[in-house]
């Protein structure tokens, strides 16, 4: 019995490192969001478009952490469900520290969920400014596209 303790003891340790480890990765990710709102009322259309590129670069890493944590926090919990409401009363502060990370991450999530939502009205309101659809390319992007498409047909071999 002392045997299965620590192995529940450690797991439940795991499970909070996890959880801490996803806080965090959200917490990064709350971050961007919030810088990416700002640039769309303080950058020009070139420079705005260059991080924005690189912020979703960063966002993509986060996201793939957190996907991580995910499917992590459920390899070493499934295993435990079923005899986590019995053994768990034998551990009140850590089943109570996990239960407080899980809730932080749902508020980090509603929070991110939110922010995402005002990032989308913010880059709405530029581009109607600037008189272009969020769908239609830019005349920049379009010109970049075709000097790319010339260069790469002047550098084959004829």
């Amino acid at each position: 019995m002392l045997n299965n303790q620590q192995e529940f003891e450690t797991k439940l340790a795991i499970l909070a490192d996890i959880l801490e480890k996803k806080r965090s990765a959200l917490e990064n990710l709350l971050n961007i969001c919030e810088n990416q709102e700002s640039l769309y009322s303080s950058t020009t259309a070139h420079d705005r478009r260059e991080f924005v590129l690189e912020m979703g670069k960063e966002k993509q890493a986060h996201i793939d952490q957190v996907l991580h944590c995910d499917e992590a926090f459920q390899a070493i919990f499934e295993p435990l469900s079923p005899t986590f409401p019995e053994q768990g009363k034998h551990y009140p502060e850590q089943v109570k520290a996990l239960q407080d990370s899980i809730n932080t991450i749902l508020e980090l999530d509603v929070k991110i969920r939110a922010q995402e939502e005002r990032t989308k009205i913010a880059a709405q309101a530029v581009w109607n400014k600037e008189g272009r659809s969020t769908t239609e390319p830019t005349l920049a992007h379009r010109n970049y596209i075709l000097s790319q498409y010339q260069e790469n047909n002047r550098n084959k071999p004829k």
